[in-house]
């Protein structure tokens, strides 16, 4: 079964019945015991293993007593037959897992009164579980390092149990393939690559293992020292970062958004994160635009919301809404992209927008690949969530095919790397494997594109749309902004769009400009009318995804939310006019 999709059932298992604490429980054939305990609600504890991850049983902490066995044996890693009888707790077993917490203790520095993670440590949850209130061993306490050169998460291996989660996770799920083990026995250390710095590694900083370690091993550096777990208010939501819209639960408290984590086995990436939807958004650093503001000749005086509406209003209707154009961004909600179609009819155009053709495959369907075909992508740049995946699927055995580049860190993975327009050698390739997979964004030659569409529906095509909502604002027949079409007044709905220079330049050129933003850009500086918006975490909506998929938006819920919706805003301006 391919890593990322532990919830789907490849093959269809026989039942067995085991005696587990002298009670008959179900499983299927295939399972572990631990597997066959989870699915009866019988706790056995567990370090190193983590759902949808290859158990390796370092930990020795499930260890359970299996009749007719020689000595303990991990639940972990040891199959479940039919008529097995296990026993998951008694007093032999107990003691041998106190003192494999011992040693753990005693190998490095766990005061857990300093670290970060206490309250929300997996391992100290265990010592209280087990009355440990002493170490028997010597404590071992090597001196050892701390790599703080990530910008946004530090590791401290003085925390580190080597339960290999984060290699695992890196490998499997997130596909990168950094970190390794150095030296062996009580050296034993994670590193990165040949033991580098993590800055001078390859290490992409997608955060999978920050999100998998049990311990305070690994840590962030915007939720360090915050509160606990308990004290965060959980918001579930849609990254609005990139077209891929990937499942997020967003951790806050009193309003401020702390940490975002993904949500394994949900969304189109089944959790797998990019540093741009996991950290950017929590180290933004543009200056709000928090109340409107109206250009006059002394400069720029602040305007409550219903005073510039009446301002804009008021200049429509002098030259006629069709001496107006609404531009909107990729990032808008469909809500939003609505009202602005219901406001301008057919003078609404979107902004810096590629329109890439929609697919007919899911991203999920990556994993079961035998040829992954990467074209017009910059995976390492623009999608990089779906990086991984095809990075994992190199390292399982798939074969990776590239035309022109799709980042660095993919094209190294490549078995075939082509030019733009090697269509020849391209369709050679594919048609050696059964089950090939192309993945097309927005560089995609005309002349290849025309040969991938040729090959539907047979081949599964994915189509990666530049910008989050593009899909949701072509269907509303929104169409891509184009130079010099003649409107003396321009309304942008930018929220937090970055604008290029290019069109920094002909927002300049319009006689009267509204801008509607998030932060106090260039835009803004040009604007006769700045109007504000809602930063990512104050909104509630949806858009569509790469795929086609509906994806939902929720704000967090602490938030004093005294300014209005994009939507809302606009509804108050039709209202004005008519």
């Amino acid at each position: 079964m391919r890593p990322g999709r532990a919830l789907k059932e490849v093959l269809t298992m026989s039942d067995i019945t085991l005696e587990i604490n002298g009670r008959k429980v179900q499983g299927s054939s295939g399972d572990t015991i631990l597997k066959v305990c989870e699915k009866n609600a019988i706790v056995v504890p567990t370090l190193c293993h983590f759902e949808g991850l290859a158990d390796i049983g370092v930990c020795r902490m499930c260890l359970v007593e299996v009749k007719g066995a020689r000595g303990l044996v991990p639940a972990c890693t040891t199959q479940a037959t039919d008529g097995m009888a296990i026993v998951t707790e008694n007093d032999e077993i107990r003691d041998l897992r106190r003192s494999n917490l011992e040693m753990l203790f005693s190998e490095r520095n766990h005061f857990c009164m300093f670290c970060e993670k206490s309250g929300d440590c997996e391992l100290q949850k265990l010592a209280y579980e087990y009355g440990l209130d002493h170490i028997s061993y010597g404590f071992f306490w090597p001196e050892l390092p701390m790599d703080i050169s990530r910008k946004y998460f530090l590791y401290d291996q003085n925390r580190c149990i080597l339960c290999r989660r984060c290699l695992r996770a890196c490998e499997e799920l997130a596909g990168h393939s950094v970190l390794t083990v150095r030296d062996r026995g009580p050296k034993s250390m994670i590193c990165a690559d040949v033991d580098l710095p993590f800055i001078e590694s390859t290490c992409v900083s997608c955060g999978t293992c920050l999100q998998v370690c049990p311990t305070g091993a690994l840590a962030d550096r915007k939720s360090t020292y915050i509160g606990r777990q308990e004290h965060m208010t959980k918001t579930r939501s849609a990254c609005a970062f990139c077209s891929v819209g990937c499942e997020v639960e967003i951790s806050s408290r009193d309003g401020e958004p702390l940490r975002i984590e993904g949500i394994f086995g949900q969304g189109p990436t089944s959790g797998i994160l990019c540093s741009k939807g996991r950290f950017e958004p929590l180290f933004e650093v543009n200056k709000r635009l928090d109340r409107p503001l109206l250009r006059e000749d002394e400069g720029k005086r602040s305007l409550n919301l219903n005073e510039a509406l009446s301002v804009l209003a008021k200049k429509i209707k002098e030259w006629g809404i069709n001496s107006f154009a609404g531009l909107i961004s990729p990032r808008a909600t469909n809500e939003a992209a609505f009202q602005f179609k219901m406001l301008f009819g057919d003078n609404v155009f979107l902004i810096d927008s590629f329109s890439v053709p929609l697919g007919n495959a899911s991203i999920e369907e990556i994993d079961d690949a035998d040829c992954i075909v990467v074209v017009g992508a910059n995976l390492d740049e623009e999608f990089k969530a779906l990086s991984s995946f095809v990075k994992r699927g190199a390292n399982l055995g798939s074969t990776v095919v590239v035309m022109g580049s799709a980042g660095a860190k993919v094209d190294i993975r490549a078995t075939y790397r082509f030019h733009d327009e090697d269509i020849d050698s391209l369709s050679e390739v594919m048609g050696r494997f059964s089950n090939p997979l192309v993945v097309y964004g927005p560089g995609t030659k005309r002349s290849v594109m025309e040969f991938l569409w040729g090959l539907r529906p047979g081949v599964r095509q994915l189509g990666l749309a530049r910008g989050s909502n593009i899909r949701g604002i072509e269907k509303l027949k929104i169409k891509p902004w184009k130079k010099d079409k003649g409107f003396r007044g321009l309304y942008a709905l930018l929220g937090d769009f970055e604008v290029s220079d290019d069109l920094l330049g002909q927002l300049g050129n319009a006689e009267f400009l509204a801008v509607q933003s998030c932060y106090e850009n260039e835009a803004v500086n040009y604007a006769d009318l700045a109007l504000p918006s809602r930063l990512w975490f104050e909104r509630s909506g949806t858009y569509i995804n790469t795929e086609g998929k509906v994806r939902h938006l929720e704000a967090i819920p602490e938030i004093a939310l005294s300014l209005p919706s994009d939507e809302e805003i606009l509804k108050g301006l039709i209202k004005l006019l008519s």
